[in-house]
């Protein structure tokens, strides 16, 4: 092959390569921004939550009275631990004298047969009644007869059938009969019976509506809804809580009995750190996970200090044996946040709004306003629809299953994904 024939193949190999570049770089410039693009991932906005959790040591706080006993003697229960009472029902009977069963058996018979006579003298009667009636009625018309045909001899005896008749009746149904005796001698008895009884028992009732409980720990004088927001956390901790059950065969002249707890309304405290302070504001709402359930409080009152925070929390749920604890450790929820959840990466900043890139049905991303009502490390939690900024102008933002581009500060407006 001559030198001239190799120098001509060189030259058209170079010229294939230059040109084979110049498509190469045309497609890498024509298709660069969807190869970017795929690396962009994207994600649905679906309704969710976002909850802060805290640990918290609290303390519980009851309206709690103890019923303390003025008398001395064998005390009887009628209530149940935990039992729910009205005002004036009765909890007990304290025995200040002996009472032989005799007497109580012959109170319970002569109570029934003073009812039962009232339900059925009625009955018993009624068909005697009804003849006399009859009876008294014919004489009358009898006598009405005879003075019209002025027979006198006649009526004089008429008259003294239906004297005889009335006085019949009186002493069927009135004091003459026997059971209007019967009951007035057995109402005295009873009367007689209940006094002896009545003067040899104490029946303790309940002064205010509530929850019965014979469990105390001494503290239902110290801590009080009164006093609560002056305690202080070194005091607490100081407390020996034992719990002592009052029940017992005899009641002792001023010794407790029992408490009535309010069961209504009650409290608790705990102290917080500051770094978690920011999320209790006086009024919020807070969920605590008890054993049994969960329980719904609002913050009560904030006491700052320079060392800790003491928050109080108002509770108006019942919950299980409340009215013995004291002191728990519970899992508090003061934050939960809900509305639609996106990932936090996506949130750009553009002309000071703060918004994401929405992609529309060609796939373009479309810059969209959001109004944030909360946030972690990883999501946040925004309003949907629309939202009224700080102008009270209504803006249009994401909707339900909007598709949102991850990684938002990376992506321009108008960019299409792919």
């Amino acid at each position: 092959m001559t030198k001239k024939k190799r120098n001509r193949k060189k030259r058209k190999s170079r010229l294939r390569h230059f040109f084979f570049g110049i498509i190469l770089c045309y497609f890498i410039i024509k298709f660069m921004p969807m190869i970017i693009s795929f690396s962009n991932e994207t994600s649905v906005a679906e309704y969710g939550n976002i909850q802060i959790t805290d640990q918290l040591n609290c303390y519980i706080i009851r309206n709690e009275k103890l019923i303390e006993s003025k008398f001395e003697g064998n005390i009887q229960y009628f209530v149940q631990e935990g039992e729910k009472v009205e005002k004036e029902y009765k909890v007990a009977e304290i025995y200040k004298a002996d009472i032989d069963r005799s007497t109580r058996k012959k109170l319970e018979v002569v109570n029934q047969r003073i009812e039962s006579i009232k339900e059925n003298e009625d009955s018993l009667f009624q068909s005697d009644v009804n003849k006399i009636d009859e009876g008294i009625n014919k004489i009358i018309n009898d006598i009405k007869v005879s003075k019209e045909k002025g027979d006198l001899l006649k009526i004089e005896q008429l008259k003294k059938e239906l004297n005889n008749k009335l006085e019949k009746k009186r002493i069927i149904t009135g004091d003459k009969s026997f059971a209007g005796k019967n009951l007035e001698t057995l109402e005295l008895e009873q009367e007689n019976l209940e006094e002896k009884i009545n003067s040899a028992i104490c029946w303790i009732k309940s002064p205010a509506s509530g929850i019965i409980s014979y469990n105390i720990d001494g503290y239902e004088t110290l801590l009080t809804p009164k006093n609560m927001a002056t305690i202080e956390l070194e005091n607490l901790k100081r407390i020996g809580s034992e719990i002592t059950d009052l029940r017992a065969e005899k009641a002792i002249r001023n010794q407790p009995l029992f408490k009535i707890v309010d069961n209504n309304v009650w409290y608790m405290i705990a102290w917080i750190d500051k770094e978690k302070i920011e999320h209790y504001k006086v009024g919020r709402r807070v969920i605590f996970k008890f054993p049994q359930r969960e329980v719904k409080g609002k913050v009560y009152q904030i006491i700052e200090n320079a060392k800790n925070n003491m928050v109080i929390f108002q509770v108006n749920q019942y919950v299980e044996n409340f009215y013995s604890m004291r002191n728990i450790d519970l899992e508090a929820i003061p934050v939960n946040y809900e509305g639609l959840k996106i990932y936090k990466d996506s949130i750009v900043e553009i002309d000071e709004k703060k918004g994401v890139f929405v992609l529309d049905v060609n796939r373009y991303a479309r810059f969209k306003p959001i109004k944030i009502k909360g946030y972690n490390d990883e999501y946040a939690i925004i309003q949907s629809n629309v939202f009224y900024d700080k102008n009270r102008e209504r803006v249009s933002t994401v909707k339900l299953y909007d598709e949102v581009v991850r990684n938002g500060s990376k992506v321009e407006v108008g960019e299409r994904i792919y």
